[in-house]
Order: C-alpha cells, then structure tokens, then sequence
C-alpha cells in the first residue's frame, strides 16, 4: 500500500471517533468525577516516586512500580497479598521444569495452567487445605530455588534495560498498569462471583473438597480453572485473594505484550505503549474487579502469540508449552478453547510439525490439563458443557434446551464494531464507552496492519480472536482477549507508518480517552465504590454492607459459630448463595428445581409448602429482603423462625432445629 494512503488512513480513525462522539452525545455519558479521581491517585502515585527517586536515585517506573505494589499490599491487605505471591513464586518454580530457557511471567502461566489441570481431576478428594498447599508451595520453591534465583536476576535485568531504553514510556505505562489494578483493591461484590464463582473457593476453605451437587448451581460443573487459581491462595491466606490474583494476571499480560513486540521487532517505545493501551482499556480494570475469566483467557492468548512468533521450532518444549496454555485455555470457557484452536492452527502454519511420537504427548498433555471439568461434567451430570447444549445431552440438572441469554442476541451486523463502541450498554452490564475507543480510533490503522508484512499475521489471528465470540453472543467481554491482542499489531502498524511524535501522541490520547471511561465497564467503579475503599483503608465490611448485604450477613453467621446449617438465600435480583458452599441454597434459575418448588410455595398463602420445604432442604437460616412474603413469612412464624439482623433490606432469619421423631 502506498505510504501517503497509510498515513491517511491512519487519521481515519480519530475523525471517526470525534464524529461517534458527537452522534451519540458520549459526553453525557462520562464519568467525570471517577475519572478525577483517577487522575488524583495517578498524580499522588507520581508525585512520591519522583519524591523517592530524587532521595534514593533508580528509575521512575521502577519506583511507580514499587508504590503500586505498596498500595495492594495496603488495600487488598497483606496476608492475601503474601500468600498470592508464595503461591505464585511457587508455579514459577512448576513451569520452570517444562521451559527452564522460557521468561518468567511465562514460567508462571504455565505453573498455574498446570496445577489448575491437576487440582481439577483431585477436587472431590478431601485433599484441600492452607495448610497442605502452603507446604507444598514453600517445597516447591526450597527445591527449585537456583532456578528462581537465576530467573529473578534476569527478569530484573530485562526491566531494567527495558525501562532504560524509553525511561518516559515506560513510566506511562506502568502508571497505565497500576491503574488498571486499583479495582483489585475492591472486595469481591459482582454479581456472577457472589451467584457462582465464589463457590469452589469456599467449599475448599471450609470442608477442604468440592461438592458440584449441579442441582444446587446448574454452572457447578463447568470449567472451573479460573476458580481453582483463585482458590489456592485464598486457602493459603484463609481469607478471599481475588484482587492479587488478578493483579498478577494483568502483570503477565503485559509482560506477554512486551514480548511480542520484541519478536516483531518493534522499539522499546512503542512496546511500552502496547502495555499502556491494554492496560487502559475499561474492561481491563472491570475484570481486575471480578473472578470473571477473560483476563486468565487473555494472558494466555497473549503468551501463546509470544511463543509462536518466536523464531521456527519444533522442539518438544515449545509444542509441550503451547499445550498447556490451550488445555488451559479449555478449561477455562468453551469460547476459549475455540481461541485456543486458533492459535494451535497458527502455530502449526508457522512452526515445522513435531513428530507423531511429539505431537501425541502434546495432545495428550493438553487434554489433561482440559480434561478434568468435562469428564466430571459427563459422569456427574450427563452433560460436559452443562448447561450449554442440553437439547443434545438432555441432562436432568437443567431442561432439555440450549442455554441462552437473549439481552445478548442482538444480531452479528456489519455496525457491531461501531455500537460495541459508542452504545456499549447494549452489550455488556455497563455504560457506554465502557469497550474503549481502541477498535474506532484506530480503525484505519487496523486496516494498515491487515496489509503489512510485518503485522499481518497477527493482525489477522487478533481480528479473528475479536470477532470469533461475537458471532453467537454478541458480549462485547468475551471480546475483551482479542482486543488485548490486537493492540501489539496496532500500535506496531501505526509506528512503522508514521514517524516523530504524532503516533505517540495518538496513542497516549487514546489511552486517556480510554481511562477517562473506565468507571463505565464497571457499576461499582461508576459508584465510587473505589474512593470508599480508600476511605476505610480496605476493609471490605462497610462496602459488603452498602452493595452485597447477603456477603455482611454471612460473616455474621460465620461469626456466631452457626455456618454449619443450610443457607436459603430468597430473592431472584440477588442470589448471592456461592459463599456458604455447599450450605449455600437458592430459589433462582441456578437451581432450576427449587426455583420450581419455591414458585408453587408462593402459591399456598397458609406457608405450609413453604414449612415442608424448608424442613426438606435442612435449612437453618434465611437471607430474604425484608419484609418477606406472605406465604414466606407465614412459614418463618410457623417454624418459630426469629430475626437475627438486617443489613440494608436483607434480613437473616434463623430457624429451630426440627424436633427429633420417636423410634
């Protein structure tokens, strides 16, 4: 393509962006005051490294770094924090045996992805304790611990040199990072994480197995990898970890951001403003507030492209690694084993094909890294992807229909590009300009990198990556991985189309732009819920109070010594049940069952059906928003329920044990 036509489709995309802007009239959708705070926090995390570094000498992104890391061990609380790293240190000890030559941030990936495939297949087993993982974790890094040390000399040799080679840049980009991670801060509070994902990581911490019972939790057997990672720490700790966990997650991807712009060849510049662009994306920060997995999903994908746009191979170690990452990947959602595929695909049309004898040990290793929630899927339920396709395997635990989310069904058009950008709410539990404005304002760029040699590649598998989940669900966060990827290739085009300073100015704009909407991905960023954490220090009660009374309510129950009953949690807007384990029960679509027997209940005015079903289901205590109703609170009065406390509208009633029968 000729370089006068490059460069002019380059400024395509902000043209487009301004005129999106006015159309939609986006102004009125930005969260001003967020964004101020961020700016604040950014400004406070600037003023005292350049502090720190006038007093002590050393670089200004290593010293942002250090006061990121600070503020996580403040907000998210040390013995989380301690505990993520033991653990963590620990899979770099793990993924060092398969890839001793590989970098770290890919040593612990691949650590994680394997102890995860492990752990799944041991899960019914009561195995699982602090106690246990911690010892397991300590000898784990006894045993390798030269290894660790040589690769912690050379990963602080390679952020030095990185950081000396554009001192600016990289100090925007960690800045970029940090900012990305202060939802970690945030205790857990999103809906999916309190309905399910919750679930694993507190049967382990409080009966030291895991129960699926999927007529409790119809998602009890999907792939539950993500949870796993998520759990071991909290065992550790014995308290939740999510927001280190996630740190670390975002701390890889852009470690695998940097790498592969090292492979195309792009300068450390450009490279750091990669990271920056990913890690100014709202739903980078969204994510870093959830136990969704995407930002797992995303880390991987990104390593996988850094393993295949290294230099040819076709040594078993590079086809071991790349089938632990998409085992991994498989088991963690079925779109992502779909990405996975594509990936193997692009690497076997790169890469010289391993040998039958290799190629088998690869299959076989990735499919036991995978294999573990769907083989349990099947036996347990008679169905691997329950609930999805159960017109097909037609188990019990769901009807007999595939499952689908129709408010994400909007139609594949060729405008999606454009309303995922400028009306984002109809995608996504959020607000507009909650996607970025990477995929507009750098439209014609993407176009560049489509076309050049030395972007192409990835251009495509990026673009496939984005699009690929959006053909059956329209969600804009499963998109979210492909969007990651896709940065490296544009910011690379954009660099080697345009010279001087205009591509940097263009993609530090797009940044903040993209900054300036973060609280938009997220209800609780857009609630201020981050500078209320701020306010109390960290601590996670006066926020559970204001946005989850259900999470304040059962810290009471655990406190009162009384978590050994079951739990009813009423209510369809808020079955916030996956914290009690396998206590935990609820009357919503999660439990297609009760949800039936609780509706029939509702019918019988007297609360007999009510009495005889919470007698049935064993339960001792009920989380229902006050005042319950008639039928409910007839049965409560029957079974001489009394009212321990109220949060908010939640109240918790405990019931009399049943009177025991003569023989």
């Amino acid at each position: 393509m000729n370089r006068k036509i490059e460069s002019a489709l380059v400024w395509l995309g902000p043209v487009l962006l301004l005129l999106g802007f006015c159309l939609h009239h986006l102004w009125t959708q930005w969260p001003s005051g967020r964004f101020a705070e961020l700016v604040a926090i950014a400004l406070a995390a600037l003023g005292l490294a350049k502090l720190l570094q006038r007093l002590a000498g050393g670089s200004l992104a290593t010293w942002l770094a250090a006061i990121w890391c600070l503020a996580l061990l403040l907000f998210a609380g040390p013995i989380p924090v301690l505990a993520t790293a033991l653990f963590f240190l620990s899979l770099a000890a793990l993924g060092g045996l398969l890839c001793p030559s590989q970098p770290l941030p890919l040593q612990v990936l691949l650590g994680a992805l394997m102890s995860a495939g492990m752990i799944g297949w041991l899960l019914p087993l009561p195995l699982h304790s602090g106690w246990s993982y911690g010892v397991l974790c300590a000898g784990l890094i006894v045993w390798r611990r030269k290894h660790l040390r040589i690769q912690l000399r050379t990963t602080a040799a390679a952020w030095t040199a990185a950081v000396a080679a554009s001192p600016g840049s990289a100090a925007f980009g960690i800045v970029a990072l940090g900012l990305a991670t202060t939802p970690a801060w945030l205790p857990t509070l999103q809906f999916d994480d309190l309905a399910y994902h919750l679930r694993l990581p507190w049967q382990l911490q409080q009966q030291g197995f895991y129960a699926a019972a999927p007529e409790h939790q119809v998602w009890a057997l999907a792939p539950w990898a993500a949870d796993i990672l998520q759990a071991i720490p909290q065992l550790i700790a014995h308290q939740e970890a999510r927001g280190p966990v996630n740190a670390v997650w975002i701390v890889l991807l852009g470690g695998g951001l940097w790498r592969i712009g090292g492979n195309l060849g792009v300068p450390p510049q450009a490279r750091w403003l990669t990271v920056a662009l990913a890690a100014s994306l709202p739903l980078t920060a969204a994510l870093a507030a959830s136990m969704q997995t995407e930002l797992l999903t995303a880390a991987a994908l990104v390593w996988m492209a850094a393993l295949v746009t290294q230099p040819r191979s076709a040594g078993l170690r590079f086809w071991l690694a790349l089938a632990v990452l998409a085992g991994g990947l498989a088991e963690l959602k079925l779109v992502a084993l779909a990405m996975a595929a594509v990936m193997v695909i692009w690497a076997l049309a790169r890469h010289r094909w391993p040998s039958p004898a290799r190629g088998l040990i690869a299959l076989l290793v990735g499919a036991a890294i995978a294999g573990s929630s769907y083989t349990y899927g099947w036996l347990l339920a008679g169905n691997p992807l329950l609930p999805l396709f159960n017109s097909v395997f037609r188990s019990p635990y769901f009807a007999h229909q595939d499952f689908s989310d129709p408010r994400w069904q909007t139609g594949f058009h060729p405008d999606l590009i454009w309303n995922l950008t400028f009306s984002t709410h109809e995608y996504l539990e959020g607000y507009d300009g909650a996607a970025g404005f990477l995929l507009i304002g750098l439209c014609g760029v993407w176009l560049v990198a489509l076309l050049r040699r030395e972007t192409r590649s990835l251009a495509w598998v990026a673009t496939l990556l984005l699009l690929l989940p959006l053909i059956p669900m329209q969600y804009v966060r499963y998109a979210y991985p492909g969007m990651v990827l896709l940065c490296v290739s544009l910011v690379a085009a954009l660099f080697l189309t345009l010279r001087g300073r205009p591509p940097l100015v263009l993609v530090i704009a797009l940044c903040v732009l993209n900054i300036s909407f973060q609280a938009n991905a997220n209800w609780m960023l857009r609630n201020g819920a981050l500078k209320q954490t701020i306010k109390t220090a960290g601590r996670d009660l006066p926020l559970m109070k204001r946005y989850a009374p259900q999470r304040a309510l059962a810290v009471s129950i655990r406190d009162a010594g009384e978590e050994q009953g079951n739990v009813l949690v009423v209510g369809e807007s808020a079955p916030f049940f996956a914290e009690f384990g396998i206590y935990g029960r609820s009357v919503s679509w999660y439990a297609p069952s009760l949800h039936t027997l609780a509706a029939e209940a509702n019918r019988d005015d007297t609360g007999l059906a009510w009495s005889k079903l919470l007698r049935q289901q064993h339960v001792r205590h009920v989380l229902v928003d006050a005042p319950p109703a008639p039928a409910l609170s007839h049965a409560l009065r029957l079974l001489g329920a009394t009212r321990r406390e109220t949060v908010g509208e939640t109240a918790w009633w405990s019931i009399p044990a049943a009177p025991e029968t003569s023989q």
